[in-house]
């Protein structure tokens, strides 16, 4: 056997998922609040024990060779991590009073069918009912948990705590505050397309972020 033929193959399997993470990133470029993905990988030392979850056979496990007749001497590519960079990107102004960004930590709450979901995605709109939801629909979240709906006026002010007010001819009317939740741990965030997230733990809430300012009239890119 020409192990060295399953040694470029697992290396090759490696390159090809670290290719489909650039093309998702490059693909989701323009994409509001889009976070980017990353890959590290790591040099893996046969032997495997099969059946003992090692990560080296588990990597190699469908390239059909047996961890028994592994060199002692050969070296794999695994994956040892794969995370989610969720630093702050640029905001850029829009002018669009339905359009917002999150300076800072934390997510927009959102109702989805499946559950509470978390977005930085702030390109939202109105459906016929005036009510507040994301671009595919899912109706954004007050700090209560319920659906915004918003009065008819001139004029929508949301403010850098997240309050939404109209305009009427009575004068400033308060909405809503726009629910923004973080979490410690984001590694327990999953991406679910559409620039939402759920939790790992469906019951985990997060907290409200002290420091995070709310720009009404921007996206973050």
């Amino acid at each position: 056997m020409n192990e060295g033929i399953y040694i470029a193959a697992a290396g090759g399997t490696k390159q090809q998922r670290k290719l489909d993470i650039i093309s998702n990133n490059l693909a989701n470029l323009n994409n509001a609040g889009f976070k980017k993905d990353q890959v590290v990988f790591e040099s893996l030392l046969a032997p495997f024990k099969e059946g003992s979850g090692d990560l080296g056979f588990e990597n190699n496990r469908t390239l059909f060779l047996s961890p028994a007749l592994s060199n002692d001497s050969a070296s794999y590519v695994g994956v040892s991590d794969f995370s989610t960079n969720y630093s702050q990107g640029t905001l850029y102004r829009t002018d669009n009073p339905l359009n917002v960004a999150l300076d800072g930590d934390g997510f927009f709450a959102v109702k989805t069918d499946a559950g509470i979901r978390y977005t930085r995605k702030g390109d939202f709109k109105m459906d016929n009912n005036r009510q507040l939801q994301t671009q595919t629909g899912e109706a954004v979240l007050d700090d209560k948990n319920s659906p915004i709906a918003i009065p008819a006026g001139s004029h929508i002010s949301i403010s850098s705590n997240g309050s939404i007010s109209v305009t009427t001819p009575q004068g400033a009317v308060p909405v809503a505050n726009l629910r923004v939740a973080d979490f410690k741990d984001k590694s327990q965030l999953i991406k679910e397309g559409n620039g939402l997230y759920r939790t790992a733990d469906p019951k985990a809430e997060g907290t409200t972020p002290q420091a995070t300012i709310v720009q009404q009239g921007f996206l973050e890119g």
